[in-house]
This record gives structure tokens, C-alpha cells and sequence, in this order.
């Protein structure tokens, strides 16, 4: 199994990279403020319903949080309801095996991408639908880190590849469910670790990398890109487009993360307007997603194994609550709203 850890030497990851990833240690604070221990005896107790009753919990039939974490057993993503203020356990999880970030489409379905180099696509709107199907990267080496698609059923699939094994650089490639990988986008050697893809309806494509750390449009998802100018962030992150096209962008990656942010921009196509941050996050979060209205952002926080949600406007974010009930620090983890931003 890879991981982006110090193991993968290949990608220039350090240990320090990975140590931060594994968390920092230190008090834990109450649950609802940064970094509260996490209740695994509610998730042992999900799990036996799980197993023994074979149904998932009624709040899954309806909208929710998803929350993904890597670890080397069990289930690597959760369901939750979408307001999680009590710290309440998951209501459901897919059997998905060593993910990093998770993503829901516009039609509510559930991608996921491992560190096996495989993506799976589970059925929505329900909350942890039944699988749909599953396909792999182009070489057998590469490792995607994210995914995003309108359409994860029937329509293009972009993945965002962290390096390419074929051209050893980052890339995104261009899946279907029925078809798999067929199209590799990169922009030469200025795009290598690329940890988060975004694609709005126009079917245009943006990659954050972060050797050097860039923003990459590719029109129509197609051809050879374009670096964006007046991107900010000082380290690359999750990428999700709010419901008024807006690109949102974390500046918090494995290769570089001094102070994890969110940042707002219009445009990017390749000219970038920033026109919101950089707004503090409360923990570690590489990853994130907006829920349907673009009201609420729910940031997966790895160095306290949990999800912060805040109140979002392009302008100003503000943080709410953080729910951790049957998660644990992890070296990643993602977080995706269950209907997505309808940009």
C-alpha cells in the first residue's frame, strides 16, 4: 500500500511532511474546539449495527457530511448527518480502503480515490449508496489524491494525480466510470504534485500543485494549460467552486503547510481576483467541501482528527462547531457535503 508519507521517497515527501501529517501531540481540548479526542467506542458501536443488523442508520436516507480518513484498517469513510453539533457517531460508512480525499457530484454520488491508484463511485443522493463501480489510474503507479466530476455516473471523471509514473510529473487524468483513464493533462515539469483538481460546469479544469506551488487552468479540460496568475496561496490545497463560480482554495499541503488558510478567488482563467482570505483555519486541513447553498465549509482537519465547519461567504469565514466521533488523526483525510456546492 502507498501513502503519502516518508515512504514515498519518489515524491519528495519528508518525514517531516509525514510527521505532521500523523498529527501533533499536546492537550486535547473539549469536543467543538480544535483537536478533542475522538469517541471510538460510538464508531465500535455503529459498526456491530453495522454488521449485525446489515441496514445503515435512517439518517443516512437523508443529506449529510461524508469524512474520509487513511488508515490501514476497517472503513476509511463515514457518513454523518449534516448537522453534527452533538458530536453524534456516523450514521453509515463505505468499505473503501486507504483514501485520502472524498468528493460528492452533482448528482449526489460518492467518489473516492485510494492510494492503490483506484477510484470507486458509490450511488447517492442516499448517504453511502450501494457501489456503482470502480476503475484505476493510466499506470499503476500513480497515486490520486482527489477526484471531482458533475456527473460521476454517466460523465467525465477528472482525477488529480499527485505524480504521474508515466511522466513523472503531476497530472490530471480524464476517467470515465464505463471506460476508465484515457487522457493525461499536464503542463509540462512546472505541475508536479498535484493534490487537489476542481471542475466547474463549463467542464473546464483547474490542478493545485505544489512543485512550484501553482494553480493550472486547462479550458475545456483540454490541451496543455495555463499557469493562473494571481494565485496567492503559499502552499497548495483543496480546490471546490461556490455556488457563485467562485474558486475556494485551501493553502495547506503535505509538501508545505506553515499556516493553513483559505482563500477566494474569481476568474482563474487564467487570471485570478482575490476577493476573499487568507481566513485562519482552526486545524491542519489540506482538504474541504462547501455544502449545497455554499453556506457552510467543512474542513477535514488531520492533526486533530476532525471536521471543523464554519459559516462561509466569499468574504469572511467563521468557525462553528467540530464533530470527531469515531475519528482519529490521520496522515490524510477529506471531507465532502452530501448534496455539493451548486455552483
Amino acid at each position: 500500500m502507498k501513502s503519502l508519507d516518508c515512504t514515498l521517497t519518489r515524491y519528495a515527501l519528508s518525514c517531516v511532511a509525514a510527521a505532521m501529517l500523523a498529527g501533533c501531540g499536546g492537550s486535547q481540548p473539549p469536543i467543538g474546539a480544535p483537536g478533542a479526542m475522538p469517541q471510538t467506542s460510538a464508531l465500535a458501536t455503529y459498526s456491530l449495527q453495522r454488521t449485525v443488523f446489515g441496514v445503515p442508520a435512517p439518517d443516512s436516507a437523508r443529506g449529510g457530511i461524508y469524512a474520509s480518513e487513511e488508515q490501514s484498517s476497517g472503513p476509511d469513510v463515514f457518513g454523518y448527518p449534516n448537522n453534527n453539533r452533538s458530536n453524534g457517531p456516523p450514521t453509515c460508512s463505505e468499505n473503501a480502503k486507504s483514501t485520502y480525499n472524498v468528493a460528492v457530484d452533482g448528482k449526489g454520488n460518492l467518489i473516492v480515490p485510494d492510494s492503490y491508484g483506484t477510484i470507486t463511485v458509490f450511488k447517492g443522493p442516499r448517504m453511502c449508496g450501494r457501489k456503482l463501480g470502480s476503475f484505476h489510474t493510466i499506470w499503476d503507479d500513480d497515486y490520486p489524491a482527489d477526484a471531482t466530476s458533475p456527473d460521476a455516473a454517466n460523465g467525465t471523471i477528472a482525477v488529480g494525480i499527485v505524480q504521474d509514473s508515466g511522466s513523472g510529473v503531476g497530472s490530471i487524468e480524464l476517467c470515465t466510470l464505463k471506460s476508465g483513464c484515457t487522457t493525461n493533462l499536464l503542463y509540462g515539469y512546472q505541475m508536479n504534485l498535484v493534490f487537489a483538481v476542481a471542475m466547474n460546469r463549463k467542464a473546464d479544469c483547474w490542478a493545485s500543485s505544489a512543485e512550484p506551488t501553482a494553480l493550472t487552468y486547462f479550458k475545456g479540460c483540454s490541451g496543455s494549460g495555463q499557469l493562473a496568475t494571481g494565485y496567492a496561496n503559499p502552499s497548495a490545497g483543496g480546490l471546490d467552486i461556490d455556488k457563485n463560480g467562485n474558486l475556494v482554495s485551501i493553502s495547506c499541503s503535505v509538501a508545505g503547510c506553515s499556516t493553513p488558510a483559505l482563500y477566494v478567488y474569481s476568474g482563474c482563467k487564467p487570471k485570478c481576483k482575490k476577493i476573499g482570505g487568507p481566513f485562519s483555519l482552526q486545524g491542519t486541513s489540506t482538504y474541504g467541501h462547501l455544502n449545497e447553498d455554499s453556506s457552510r465549509f467543512a474542513a477535514a482537519d488531520y492533526q486533530y482528527g476532525q471536521i471543523d465547519i464554519y459559516k462561509y461567504t466569499p468574504t469572511s469565514i467563521k468557525y462553528i462547531y467540530s464533530f470527531n466521533n469515531g475519528l482519529s488523526a490521520s496522515r490524510g483525510m477529506g471531507a465532502a457535503y452530501n448534496p455539493r456546492s451548486k455552483e
